[in-house]
C-alpha cells in the first residue's frame, strides 16, 4: 500500500528535520554560560581599567605634591622671620599629611588592583575552558548534523518516489488529512479504526479484506486498512525447533 508507505517515509522526514533543527539548540545552555562569564567578564575588566585610570591620575598627583613639598621646604629654609616660618612649616605640614593620605589610599587601591588582575586570570582561564568545549562540541555536533542531512537527504527521495506512486487524487486527500489531523492513514486492528477508535462497519471491514480498494474511516476520515493483512507473516519453525513433548 503505496499510501501507507508515504506516511512511513513522511514520519521519518519529520523525524530527521526536528533532529536537525533541535540538534544545534543542545548547545544553548553552553552558549549561555559562555556569554555570561564574557560578560561578567568585560565588566571586572572595565573597572579594572578604570581603576588603573584613576590610580594614575592620583599618582601625578602625589608627584606634584611632591614637587610641592620640595617648594615648601625650600620656602622654609629660606625663612627670614618668625612669620614666614610659621606659615611655610604649616604648608609643609599640610604638604605631608595629603601625601601620606594619598600614598595610604594609592597603597590600598593598588592591592586591590593586583587582586582583582588575579582574579582575571582565573576567569579567563575558565572563560577559555568553555570556549574549548564549544568549540569541541560544536567540531562533534557538525558530523552529527552533516549525518542527519545525509539521512534527510536520502528520506526524501523515498518519500518522493512513494508520493510518485499515489495517484493525486489520494494525494490530495493525504496531504489535507496530514494537515489537518496529524496522520493520514491508520490501521483498523479487530474492526477498530486506530485513529479515533470507532468500531467499523462490518461491511467495510469485509471490503478491506479485499484489499481491492482505497476506503476511509466513517468518523476521522483517515485512510484505512486491515493492519494483519499488511503485517509480515511469521517464518514457519525450522526442522528442529518444534517443542519437545513432554517425558
Amino acid at each position: 500500500m503505496f499510501l501507507l508507505q508515504l506516511q512511513q517515509s513522511d514520519v521519518k522526514v519529520r523525524e530527521l528535520e526536528t533532529a536537525t533543527t533541535q540538534l544545534p539548540a543542545k548547545l544553548d545552555p553552553l552558549r549561555r554560560d559562555l556569554a555570561k562569564l564574557q560578560g561578567m567578564l568585560d565588566i571586572e575588566r572595565g573597572k579594572l581599567t578604570e581603576t588603573e585610570t584613576w590610580r594614575k591620575t592620583q599618582q601625578d598627583q602625589l608627584d606634584r605634591e611632591r614637587e610641592a613639598l620640595k617648594t615648601a621646604q625650600n620656602k622654609l629654609q629660606a625663612s627670614k622671620n618668625s612669620k614666614e616660618f610659621g606659615a611655610a612649616s604649616r604648608e609643609v605640614e599640610n604638604k605631608r599629611k595629603s601625601i601620606s593620605d594619598r600614598e595610604t589610599e594609592l597603597k590600598k587601591v593598588v592591592e586591590a588592583s593586583t587582586a582583582s588582575t588575579a582574579q582575571l586570570a582565573l576567569r579567563d582561564k575558565d572563560v577559555d575552558g568553555v570556549r574549548t568545549e564549544l568549540t569541541n562540541s560544536e567540531d562533534a555536533m557538525a558530523d552529527q548534523l552533516g549525518s542527519l542531512r545525509a539521512q534527510l537527504a536520502e528520506a526524501k527521495v523515498v518519500r518522493d518516489e512513494a508520493r510518485a506512486h499515489v495517484e493525486k487524487q489520494w494525494l490530495k486527500i493525504y496531504d489535507t488529512l496530514s494537515a489537518k489531523r496529524g496522520y493520514a492513514v491508520a490501521p483498523v486492528i479487530k474492526g477498530v479504526c486506530q485513529g479515533c477508535h470507532m468500531a467499523l462497519p462490518p461491511q467495510l471491514n469485509n471490503i478491506l479484506a479485499r484489499m481491492e480498494s482505497i476506503e476511509t474511516c466513517p468518523r476521522c476520515q483517515r485512510l484505512v486498512y486491515r493492519k494483519e493483512l499488511l503485517d509480515p507473516k511469521p517464518e514457519p519453525p525450522k526442522p528442529g525447533d518444534e517443542p519437545k513433548p513432554d517425558a
